[in-house]
């Protein structure tokens, strides 16, 4: 499996579940091979994956609607941005920059634009950018995003990307975070703690990806302890949750009773300082 396809998967499991994810937009991406790849994905690492990604993007939806709707807008920074519909959501005195690899970014800014003119998605002001995290410095990247920001405050949200980088470039990224953000401003991210590596249902996640990975398609399997959010130069910890804890309140039906069953993921919210 390529990176790029994850993109699509996710999108798919947000489209399973509307009621919980609450993306109305998710099901656009839908396609036959990624219909077809899910079952083995389900059966293979967690029959959960799909809820949880649906109850993650539940999360960021409602702490991203109440940070624009208090400020009268805003701008949102997606980091890794993928095929999430987030903004569409959203009132459209919000601005959005997305930013990912080429290939995602050429493909999606296509498909955003057809739809928007056949009425399937609401006008929104949407700006793209390819950037490689790895590659780029973080000058380069801050030369290329901050003339990019036209309205503040800004959220920058960095969504399931964590787990494929290496420490070195997530320590570059948060400079170009603190960089780009002024107090007040938000980060919102997702990473798993070094304890998921003790579980089952991680070491089945590992070894799908490395059985199924294009080795073209590189990737790091990096989990990140709670002291490292604590430690972020210009930075504090506004919220820390996990996906098990949510699901009691978005899920509880799906009966979900041990995190250490579950792919569970850690968000945080994170304030400007």
């Amino acid at each position: 499996m390529q990176i790029h396809e994850t993109a699509f998967v996710v999108s798919t499991y947000r489209s399973l579940h509307e009621s919980i994810s609450k993306d109305d937009y998710a099901k656009l991406w839908n396609n036959p091979n990624t219909d077809a790849l899910i079952p083995s994905i389900l059966d293979t690492i967690s029959k959960d994956e799909a809820v949880l990604h649906s109850i993650r993007n539940r999360f960021f939806y409602e702490r991203m609607k109440s940070f624009f709707d208090i400020n009268d807008g805003g701008t949102l920074i997606n980091f890794g941005s993928g095929f999430s519909m987030y903004q569409f959501s959203f009132d459209n005195t919000v601005n959005t920059i997305e930013i990912d690899k080429k290939d995602i970014i050429d493909y999606k800014k296509e498909k955003i634009d057809n739809w928007t003119k056949e009425g399937k998605l609401p006008n929104r002001n949407i700006e793209y950018t390819a950037i490689d995290f790895n590659q780029n410095t973080a000058k380069e990247i801050l030369l290329c995003l901050k003339p990019m920001i036209k309205k503040e405050p800004t959220f920058i949200l960095i969504e399931g990307v964590f787990f494929f980088l290496d420490r070195k470039t997530t320590d570059k990224l948060f400079q170009v975070f603190k960089g780009l953000q002024n107090p007040g401003d938000v980060v919102g991210c997702v990473t798993y703690l070094p304890e998921v590596e003790n579980t089952e249902v991680y070491r089945r996640l590992l070894h799908y990806f490395d059985s199924n990975n294009d080795t073209n398609d590189s990737f790091s399997h990096q989990t990140i302890p709670h002291s490292y959010f604590q430690r972020i130069d210009g930075y504090s910890v506004l919220e820390k949750t996990d996906e098990f804890e949510l699901s009691k309140r978005y899920a509880s039906n799906r009966g979900i009773n041990n995190k250490n069953e579950i792919l569970n993921e850690t968000m945080y919210l994170l304030k400007r300082i």
